[in-house]
This record gives C-alpha cells, structure tokens and sequence, in this order.
C-alpha cells in the first residue's frame, strides 16, 4: 500500500526522508480545505446521492434490503471518483506546502 501512496497518490513523499514521511502525511492531512475543494466535493455527494436514488413501490423487506444493497455497492465507488480526488489534492497541496516550509526542492 505504501508504493500506491508514494507513487501515485503522494509523489511529493519521495522528497521527505523516509522517518519524516508519517509525520509530514498527517499534518498535510490537516491542511483546511480551500473554496475549490469544498465545492468538488459537495457537487460530488450531490451527484452521488443523485445517481443512488431508488424508489420503492410497495417492496418487501428483501426487496427494500437489495435495493440498500446495489445502493451502497454503487455508492462508495461513485464517492471515490467523485469525491477522492478532492481530498487528495488537499494532502497534495499541505505536502506542497511542507516543502515549501522545509526548503526542498
């Protein structure tokens, strides 16, 4: 999972030395949302609720309990595109700013 993170993720990683990587990750975490974020990643939970809605007419509870089912099977990927790249570029932005701070290149 580490090479996922450090390589495709979180590049910026690669310039912290390796015991500084924990550290450096979570007060990049902590980094606030800028206006651009908040926004992606409410339009994101709006088109996902909006692509999960169902209606249910009259189902009994094993039909009420698939629909949930193929609801939240499409749900959590459709979050993950939608709202992940947002959270992402929040820690990509706080790494750029450690950085910055630290005087790397």
């Amino acid at each position: 999972m580490a090479w996922l993170r450090e390589r495709i993720l979180y590049p910026q990683l690669r310039s912290f030395p390796e015991r500084e990587r924990a550290g450096a990750l979570r007060r990049a975490r902590s980094q606030p949302f800028d206006v651009v974020e908040l926004v992606g990643i409410a339009l994101g939970l709006v088109l996902a609720t909006a692509l999960t809605r169902y209606h249910l007419d009259g189902d009994d509870a094993a039909g009420r309990l698939a629909a949930f089912a193929v609801n939240v099977a499409l749900a959590v990927p459709a979050l993950a595109v939608l709202v992940g790249p947002f959270l992402v570029r929040r820690v990509r932005r706080g790494l750029d700013d450690e950085i910055a701070r630290r005087g790397s290149p």
